[in-house]
């Protein structure tokens, strides 16, 4: 028993398979044992024949253990993570031994078939999609010239399926139904949509085959994870990436916080002719654009909370945070500073004093803009190996995946010659327990096209994240006729916390409080490409990396008053140890 493996078995439940099973491909006549001289003369050369494999045959077994293998590496989260993948082939599609190779069939056109698992797997991964286009696909077959006659054959499986009449198989073992891991900030997928089934199965002691064809996989697993990375790194258009591409371009995007001003978030906000920083406390979904603001500064000095439009309040990138004004805090933390005392010291002088609270709050800006905290963990087991979560803090700002974030230092290997309106979706926010202290971003990288770009290589705007499609939305409205497009330079990147430099805010939703009178007029004239706002980056002033933090009110510490509350949406589940 302790060579036997336990896997998770994924079953495709949308099909266009057309293989009706025995029968389908007719068995010839075999040959007289002896032939006569007339027999030899007469009888023409047989065709290789196509055997039908037995469900329990081992080779049929080793397919469905290597179609795991690569769509745990295409399509997991954490592919290195949990049980191996065991696919069941869908309806319709069956291997066969013919000239002692295996082909799968069942592909709509009939002289079609799969004579590899990887080729097999390419077009399992679309079935797996939303799309009903065969173009969409990158498999070896629905990439030749003649598919547009398949569309009615993938209609009719899709829209009335049948129950195909096969042998009845040794009964499994009962399991409770397993979902694949949702992607962060998807919304849950129909019953009638077609996503791969998961059940987690112990291989029975009969079951032996499974597990030897687990073992001779294993070797090809490792080769396969090399293939993968070279693929990647040396052509990455390759049909790996066509895959993800396609897979992500058919997954929606959704945010559940603001575009602008999220709770938790450091901005500026207008204290009468000057500029003062705070976090956003509390947002009232009665009253849109109305914020209530906790001011920085120090707890030794306790501030009433305020409350302000958006027209009185600018992102925290909008300016930079100016240079302490007491020379003796030069060079120093907001937690190196005994505030306490130093009010004290200050007490006497209530000019001195305003002064010191107004450093204080720069201070404390500074070690909001270093740190980060995560919320909303995916998974309940915290010591995984691989966490992913929905959403964090990223000095001043709140993330979500769904967000566009604005992006520095690429990798080399994406070849992109100009970083400028870069941008990316995000899709995934994890860390892995190999580099510790390290929030990994992992989405699709986004380029402003050339005025004059073939339509055909531009993302359709419904398939855009939401703040690109919001502001490529309204471009479109001010200047119909010009072309307002995105293509993607790069998917399923994955970059580190400092090629953040922030959210995209869409122009029409920050320029007005940004320079009101300068958009107007820009509106009004129907000329916008200049309008875009130009904001700093997180980490660009001075500063200390601080890194992790609990949660957000642990980062903020002895800048807030004791007691201080910050009143997230439910969706936002923070840590809530003390440190």
């Amino acid at each position: 028993m302790a060579d036997l493996k336990e896997f998770d078995v994924v079953r495709v439940a949308r099909s266009d398979g057309a293989d009706t099973g025995p029968g389908y491909w007719p068995v010839t006549a075999p040959a007289p044992k002896k032939p006569t001289k007339e027999a030899t003369d007469k009888a023409p050369r047989s065709k290789p024949q196509m055997i039908r494999l037995a469900h329990d045959d081992p080779r049929y077994i080793e397919w469905k253990v290597k179609l795991g293998i690569i769509l745990k590496m295409e399509l997991s989260p954490h592919p290195d993570e949990g049980n191996s993948w065991f696919v069941d082939f869908p309806r319709g599609y069956w291997p066969y031994e013919k000239s002692k190779h295996i082909w799968v069939s069942g592909y709509p056109v009939k002289s079609k078939l799969f004579k590899t698992p990887q080729e097999f797997a390419a077009h399992l991964i679309w079935l797996l999609s939303s799309s009903k286009e065969y173009k969409d696909c990158c498999c070896v077959h629905c990439n030749s010239p003649n598919v547009a006659k398949l569309a009615a054959a993938l209609d009719e499986t899709s829209s009335t399926p049948t129950l195909q009449q096969v042998q009845p198989e040794k009964a499994l073992p009962k399991v409770t139904p397993v979902p694949l891991p949702t992607i962060p900030g998807q919304p849950a997928p129909r019953q009638t949509e077609s996503v791969p089934k998961v059940q987690p199965v112990q291989a029975k002691p009969e079951s032996k085959a499974a597990a030897q064809a687990q073992t001779q996989a294993a070797a090809q697993q490792e080769q396969l994870k090399k293939q993968q990375a070279e693929r990647q790194a040396r052509q990455p258009t390759h049909l790996t990436s066509q895959q993800q591409t396609q897979q992500q371009r058919n997954t929606g995007w959704s945010l559940q916080s603001p575009i602008l001003f999220r709770v938790g978030e450091q901005v500026w906000f207008q204290n009468g002719n000057t500029w003062r920083l705070g976090i956003i406390a509390s947002q009232n979904p009665q009253q849109p654009g109305v914020h209530e603001l906790l001011p920085l500064g120090s707890g030794v000095i306790p501030q009433q909370n305020v409350a302000k439009h958006d027209k009185d309040m600018r992102p925290f990138q909008a300016f930079s945070v100016p240079p302490v004004a007491i020379q003796e805090l030069d060079d120093k933390t907001f937690d190196e500073i005994p505030w306490a005392e130093k009010f004290r010291e200050f007490g006497a002088d209530p000019s001195k004093r305003d002064l010191l609270l107004l450093d204080a709050s720069k201070l404390a800006a500074s070690k909001v803009d270093w740190s980060n905290s995560l919320w909303s963990a995916m998974s309940e087991d915290v010591h995984a190996k691989t966490i992913t979560y929905y959403g964090c803090f990223l000095g001043a700002e709140r993330i979500e995946v769904g967000d566009c974030l604005r992006v520095r230092n690429l990798p080399l290997e994406l070849s992109v010659v100009s970083e400028d309106l870069i941008v990316m979706g995000l899709r995934f926010i994890y860390t892995s327990g190999d580099f510790p202290g390290t929030i990994f971003f992992r989405g699709t990288l986004y380029q402003r096209a050339d005025p004059g770009a073939d339509p055909s290589t531009l993302v359709p705007m419904q398939h855009l994240p939401i703040a690109l499609r919001d502001e490529t939305h309204w471009r479109s409205q001010v200047q119909p006729g010009t072309s307002h497009g995105w293509i993607v330079v790069g998917d399923g990147v994955r970059l580190k916390e400092k090629s953040i430099r922030g959210r995209l805010y869409p122009a029409h939703r920050v320029m007005p409080i940004l320079n009101p009178s300068v958009f107007e007029a820009a509106v009004a004239r129907r000329q916008i490409d200049d309008q875009h706002p130009y904001l700093n980056s997180r980490m660009d002033g001075v500063g200390r990396y601080l890194g992790r933090q609990v949660n957000r009110l642990l980062t903020l510490g002895a800048s807030v008053p004791a007691g201080a509350r910050l009143n997230l949406e439910p969706f936002v589940r923070e840590d809530m140890r003390r440190a």
